[in-house]
């Protein structure tokens, strides 16, 4: 494999679960002070190189390391699973917000209680679930990592 050492440094860092090739041309410049399009040029080839020998693949439109340096190979199930613990912290978030929101219109406009109530609680009993969902995905996701 004849993959730029820089770049391969770049790809094992562990800030870079998720390989933008705009955040590694930036980086990669940073670090050699080498101008825009040369670096283009470098990434381009140098991500062909990287997805022909595994170490990064494409899930959707981004690429993503499918090796690092202390763990073994990330499967597409682990991939996976990534993208749906984000998915579900999101909701949660999501939910939080909505349940929130329904409690202050309760405080500010008690009449409403009787209709908001139910809501409110539909809300509550969702996220509750989903948290659910976020601790079975960690435990999956930490027994991976050990």
């Amino acid at each position: 494999m004849n993959v730029n050492k820089q770049i391969l440094q770049l790809v094992r860092d562990p800030s870079f679960d998720n390989i933008f090739p705009n955040k590694m041309i930036k980086a990669l410049g940073e670090r050699n002070g080498s101008d825009y399009l040369n670096t283009l040029a470098l990434m381009s080839a140098q991500i062909k190189l990287l997805l022909k020998n595994d170490v990064i693949g494409k899930v959707d439109h981004d690429y993503v390391k499918t090796q690092h340096p202390h763990k073994p190979t990330l499967t597409k199930t682990a991939i996976s699973l990534n993208k749906r613990y984000i998915n579900y912290k999101q909701q949660l978030l999501l939910n939080m917000g909505e349940a929130e929101e329904y409690k202050k219109l309760c405080v500010e406009y008690p009449e409403l209680q009787f209709e908001l109530q139910p809501k409110y609680n539909s809300v509550r009993e969702k996220n509750t679930k989903i948290l659910g969902n976020i601790k079975a995905i960690e435990s999956l996701l930490n027994n991976k990592s050990t």
